[in-house]
């Protein structure tokens, strides 16, 4: 019996190819299919209205009316009660990737996509030198006026690429400078929310990079007063995930001393930089501590913080080489490069401080 012709050997080859084709159009309508399924499953996430029975709680709106605590019980109340009385309404971290209830396996399989997307930006801490320093008469008075010295902030800030900085003992005349100076990009926090005793410490974040879902603030001890201390949790925009930033001034070193006063301001520091921790996502402490090896120690020691300039705390405190009274403090879930402690002369002439900066990445 003779063995199957050229012509049926070509058939069987058709055949054979037909049905790897037609295989491999099955697998990528289930792969096209699947990637569907995830994304509609998101999008319908994302459409849901939140906070009724089976949904995800929506994160907080910024608050209004932030808490803020008198003098009187600062003095009688714990740092830690200080701390959670402030931040106890901030609600939970927002989560762009739930999916309605019976969609487990795709929940699962989104919520790792997401994780799955580090992301780097650049963060900065910088004392502008108030105004009203720098006016007719005032202490610095050799700088130029505030509103120039802002135009120059501005244009520095652009120049690191930083889409988060702290300032400090900015004033509302440099608030609205730099608002102009950076094309109205920024949104601040507290800015005139909280009034006058606001302004000097305010936040402020590139709105094309981030977004606020939680802002409220912490009070502390200041110069024989209360200074309310911002605290802002930023969604990164293109990733979905979560940051806390607060940013602080204390008390300076003065003939009167200030020291029972910072003290006091790192314990409440210290205590909600821990309560913050509880909600999983990186918290960074940014600002003028007026203190050297006395903030990093208390910050890597009581808060397990890192500092972006390095140095390290066993037990054995060990800080790093140099130092200024301005640090960028964040928790180990992050990882620090970059570090700059700028003292160029386009620094000397806006500020008496170094102006500090890192690049930020979250795994």
């Amino acid at each position: 019996m003779s063995g199957p012709s050229e012509q049926d050997r070509g058939r069987d080859r058709d055949r054979d190819q037909d049905r790897d084709q037609a295989g491999e159009r099955r697998a990528a309508l289930a792969t096209v299919g699947a990637v569907a399924a995830i994304v509609l499953v998101v999008v319908a996430a994302n459409l849901l209205p939140r906070g009724g029975e089976g949904s995800s709680p929506a994160a907080p709106a910024p608050s209004a009316a932030p808490s803020r605590t008198t003098a009187a019980e600062l003095a009688r109340m714990s740092p830690q009660e200080i701390a959670d009385a402030a931040l106890l309404d901030r609600g939970e971290v927002a989560a762009p990737q739930a999916v309605p209830s019976g969609a487990d396996k795709l929940r699962n399989k989104v919520q790792d996509l997401v994780a799955e997307q580090p992301y780097s930006f650049t963060l900065t801490t910088f004392n502008i030198l108030g105004s009203q320093h720098t006016a007719p008469g005032g202490a610095a008075s050799g700088y130029a006026p505030g509103r120039i010295r802002t135009e120059w902030a501005a244009a520095l800030v652009a120049s690191y690429g930083s889409s988060i900085v702290g300032l400090q003992e900015i004033q509302a005349d440099q608030l609205t400078a730099l608002t102009r100076a950076t094309g109205g990009r920024f949104a601040f926090w507290p800015g005139t929310a909280l009034g006058g005793k606001g302004i000097p410490q305010s936040l402020m974040w590139d709105t094309a990079v981030w977004t606020a879902t939680y802002q409220d603030s912490i009070t502390v001890p200041f110069m024989g007063g209360t200074r309310p201390q911002p605290v802002v949790r930023l969604q990164h925009l293109e990733s979905g995930r979560e940051v806390y930033v607060i940013n602080i001034h204390n008390s300076p070193k003065d003939r009167q001393g200030r020291e029972d006063e910072r003290d006091k301001a790192e314990e409440i520091e210290v205590a909600a930089v821990n309560t913050l921790k509880k909600d999983g996502i990186p918290v960074f402490i940014i600002g003028d501590f007026n203190e050297h090896e006395d903030a990093f120690c208390r910050f890597t020691g009581q808060a397990g913080l890192r500092a972006a300039n390095g140095g390290s705390n066993d037990g054995v405190c060990r800080p790093p080489r140099p130092m200024r009274v301005d640090w960028i403090f964040g928790t180990p879930d992050v990882e620090f490069s970059g570090f700059r402690m700028d003292t160029s002369p386009a620094v000397r002439r806006i500020t008496d401080h170094a102006v500090i900066t890192t690049r930020v990445t979250v795994p």
